[in-house]
């Protein structure tokens, strides 16, 4: 039996609490590379010097990258979300939901930012693809 693991039919959806209250949907992700989180760091550890190893547990923001074609609406949003960070020089936090149909999960990020963005889309043959970086305090999976 064939098992359906697309990501076309994905969905996220951003709240911006002080820019965009109702949120928005993301939309026109890049083909090749939608969104993707960074593996989490969750330990350190230490050796000491007679050999004894130590390890506890750390906290660590949870990255998030979303790959957007030069066309997406969203791209709009995140410029003018960074647009009105900057002219206010404040940071405006965000929530995010990921619903990922095929595993049947949706992913809750919590209290994050909008980390880092391109000012511009890449000039290449044709318009390139934008990657938008969140950093979130933290990310949960549910049933969907």
């Amino acid at each position: 039996m064939l098992t359906n693991i697309t990501s076309a039919n994905s969905a996220l959806r951003i709240v911006v609490p002080e820019f965009y209250p109702g949120g928005f949907d993301v939309d026109d992700y890049a083909a090749d590379s939608m969104f993707e989180t960074a593996a989490l760091e969750m330990a350190e550890d230490l050796m000491s010097a007679d050999g004894k190893y130590h390890a506890g547990f750390v906290f660590n923001p949870t990255e998030l990258t979303l790959s957007l074609t030069p066309t997406s609406s969203a791209a709009t949003r995140f410029d003018n979300w960074y647009a009105a960070q900057r002219a206010a020089i404040t940071i405006f936090a965000c929530n995010a939901i990921l619903s990922i149909p095929a595993l049947e999960a949706k992913y809750s990020f919590v209290n994050g930012v909008l980390y880092s963005w391109p000012p511009a889309p890449v000039g290449q043959r044709i318009l390139g693809a934008r990657q938008a970086v969140f950093h979130f305090e933290s990310v949960t999976r549910s049933a969907l």
